[in-house]
């Protein structure tokens, strides 16, 4: 066990981090408190302010913690926002028919391929078991997209029994 500091013992310790605080010297309060009739060297006083109440380092680390906290937060936040980005894609797809609109030449299939996508992010990004699942109606497909539904459902499938791959 360490031998406490003279100032950590003294009846002035308030009076002494006070002057601390103040920025007085280490000699003024050590001539201070042999006015009071305490004897405390200035080098044990400059050892406290050092060691045991350094308020300028006590002040970085509790500024780096606060920083952290908020850098921790806005990453949170910013995955809180990703994961109902990929609720609303989700949502959107499982309410789109399966029929092709000739002039934007997009398919609702394609919708629900976005869909089925939304599915894996929101999973890789929140690892939770079992994968969300969204109904995907095959009727009237190509060959190619009926190939695409069968590797994904694979896929997922083999994140169910391997969380890992």
């Amino acid at each position: 066990m360490s031998k406490k500091s003279a100032v950590i013992k003294s009846p002035y310790r308030k009076e002494i981090e006070e002057m601390i605080i103040e920025g007085k010297s280490s000699r003024y309060i050590s001539d201070w408190l042999k006015d009071h009739n305490e004897s405390i060297s200035h080098t044990a006083i400059n050892n406290y302010k050092k060691n045991d109440y350094n308020i300028p380092m006590e002040a970085v680390r509790e500024y780096n913690k606060k920083q952290s906290k908020i850098r921790k937060t806005e990453a949170v936040e910013k995955k809180i926002t990703e994961i109902e980005y990929c609720d609303d894609i989700i949502l959107a797809a499982a309410k789109v028919g399966i029929q092709v609109d000739q002039d934007k030449n997009i398919t609702n299939l394609d919708i629900k391929k976005l869909g089925l996508q939304a599915v894996k992010v929101k999973h890789d990004i929140t690892k939770d078991e079992p994968a969300p699942v969204v109904i995907v109606p095959v009727e009237d497909v190509d060959e190619d997209e009926r190939k695409l539904i069968e590797e994904f459902a694979d896929y997922l499938a083999r994140r169910k029994d391997d969380p890992e791959s």
